[in-house]
C-alpha cells in the first residue's frame, strides 16, 4: 500500500522546484504548457506533477498553494500547506495517486532535491554544479 503523505512529500520538491522557476505566473506556465530553455533544462520532467495535480478535482487549492509557495520560496510553513494540499488531493483521487507514483520513479525517485532561494536545481547521477552568489570580491 502507498503512503499517501511519503508521496507528497516526495512530490514537493519539484513543485517547489517549478514554483521558483516560474514566480507567481507558475500556474498560467505550466497550465498553458508555456515554457523557456532554462525553466526546462532546470525541471525537466518534474514538470509532470504540476501538470497533473493542476489537473486534479482538488486544482484550485493545490494551485494556490504554489502560487503562494512561489512567492515566498523560503517560508517552511507554505512548503507545509502546499504539502497539506498536494496530500488531500492524492487521497481524494486514487487514480491521480496511481498517475504519480510512477512519475516518482521515472524522475529518479532516489534523488533529494532541495531548493532554497530559488537559485536553482539539479537532479541526476553524476553531476556536479557549483552556484557561487553574491560571492565577495576578491
Amino acid at each position: 500500500m502507498v503512503d499517501v503523505g511519503e508521496v507528497a512529500s516526495a512530490v514537493l520538491p519539484y513543485l517547489s522546484g517549478v514554483a521558483g522557476a516560474y514566480g507567481s505566473a507558475v500556474v498560467q506556465r505550466v497550465s498553458n504548457g508555456a515554457a523557456d530553455a532554462t525553466a526546462d533544462a532546470t525541471l525537466g520532467a518534474g514538470r509532470q506533477f504540476p501538470r497533473r495535480l493542476f489537473g486534479s478535482s482538488r486544482a484550485s487549492q493545490v494551485q494556490s498553494a504554489v502560487v503562494d509557495l512561489a512567492g515566498q520560496p523560503d517560508d517552511e510553513g507554505l512548503a507545509d500547506v502546499l504539502r497539506a494540499q498536494v496530500r488531500a488531493a492524492l487521497a481524494a483521487d486514487a487514480s491521480l495517486l496511481a498517475d504519480v507514483v510512477p512519475l516518482l520513479g521515472a524522475v529518479g525517485g532516489n534523488f533529494t532535491v532541495t531548493v532554497s532561494g530559488s537559485q536553482g536545481v539539479q537532479v541526476g547521477d553524476g553531476n556536479t554544479q557549483t552556484n557561487t552568489f553574491n560571492a565577495p570580491p576578491r
